[in-house]
């Protein structure tokens, strides 16, 4: 009777290793991407901006009534810049990025002559979309 018992033992042990084991094979189910717009509750607030040229440059979240200096992105540098939260406090905020390459700090970037400024979008609209400032120009990518 003994030998049954410590079968049983050791059937239940090795049920139990292998149960552990496989388990920890066991991946985290993959993100579904999104075709329609982007919930801002559920993602970080980041756009990520590439630097390609031989200068620090400035950038700014030009809102209709606001300006946020976002950071300063080193020469050949690629950074992730959060934007504000207060940015999205209102549907649709029509919003553009200015850049501003060897200026000082300023909080009227929108009135700088030299500032290269995108088009107005929506906030949400931004964060889909990688920004590259080369050759004095500040495109997008969307992803």
């Amino acid at each position: 009777m003994t030998t049954l018992c410590r079968s049983a033992f050791v059937s239940i042990a090795a049920t139990m290793t292998m149960t552990l084991a496989l388990g920890a094979c066991v991946s985290a189910p993959s993100r579904r991407v999104q075709d329609g717009p982007i919930s801002t509750q559920t993602l970080p607030l980041i756009i990520r901006f590439e630097n390609l040229e031989r200068e620090s440059v400035d950038v700014y979240l030009i809102g209709p009534k606001r300006e946020w200096p976002l950071g300063r992105v080193a020469p050949g540098a690629i950074a992730s810049l959060r934007l504000p939260d207060d940015a999205f406090a209102q549907d649709a905020m029509m919003v553009r990025l200015a850049v501003l390459a060897g200026e000082p700090l300023t909080f009227a970037a929108a009135r700088n002559p030299r500032s290269v400024l995108t088009v107005a979008e929506p906030a949400s609209s931004m964060l889909s979309q990688e920004w590259t400032f080369s050759r004095g120009a500040l495109t997008s990518v969307w992803h």
